[in-house]
């Protein structure tokens, strides 16, 4: 069923080290993109598994990864060479150095996440997925991006999703909220949904912590901090 387009490795991902310049690489839990695959992407937002995708923020492949599991097709790219995927600036190679996909689904850097936006709705066939800080959702630059381009659907999680500055912790706990900002071309803008509770427990897989986790080296960090 799925079509990986890079490979993990977790040699790599163990001797990766943050670049001095600070990337804002904050990995996604594997558990978080399965819980939006399964109770948003494919029953609300109408994506298929023969569908491709784009993950052009993709790290050590956390989000990809999990996304190959059900996409026929994911291609991940990152602009610093994490060890997973290719290497390409989303924002100064798009749309020519990327090939065409169905959806582009990412975790973007906070601080460049409208420019993420706007980039992949120009590209993306049949719809774009962010996943961000609640709070992303507010000032007059959002304001701006919705009031252009509405999304079809804001999911939230009820379970917060732990993100710590380089490395996917396994038992990391988190004080921040998240949600997912999405469009999709064949969904009119829609009330929001709420991604219940339990996604942790029941979408871990036992060799999640083997595939995707590596040894602290350095203080739990949370986005902003």
């Amino acid at each position: 069923m799925t079509q990986r387009a890079f490979a993990f490795s977790p040699a790599v991902a163990a001797q990766r080290t943050e670049p001095p310049d600070s990337l804002d690489f904050f990995p996604t839990p594997p558990w978080a993109t399965r819980a939006f695959v399964q109770h948003v992407a494919l029953p609300i937002l109408g994506a298929r598994i023969c569908d491709t995708v784009l993950e052009p923020a993709c790290g050590e492949g956390h989000m990809a990864e999990p996304l190959a599991e059900t996409f026929y097709s994911v291609a991940a790219s990152d602009i610093h060479p994490y060890g997973y995927g290719g290497v390409a600036d989303f924002l100064l190679d798009a749309p020519a150095g990327f090939d065409p996909a169905d959806w582009i689904i990412t975790n973007p850097p906070f601080n460049a996440a409208v420019a993420f936006a706007w980039t992949a709705l120009g590209m993306a066939r049949r719809g774009v997925a962010l996943l961000v800080r609640t709070q992303w959702l507010h000032t007059d630059e959002r304001y701006q991006l919705f009031s252009r381009r509405a999304p079809s659907l804001i999911a939230y999680s009820v379970e917060r999703i732990p993100m710590h500055r380089g490395r996917w912790e396994p038992e990391g706990s988190s004080a921040t909220d998240y949600c997912w900002v999405c469009w999709s071309r064949d969904l009119a803008p829609r009330a929001p949904v709420w991604i219940p509770p339990g996604q942790r427990k029941a979408l871990t897989r036992p060799g999640d912590a083997a595939r995707f986790a590596r040894p602290a080296a350095a203080p739990l960090l949370e986005p902003g901090e």
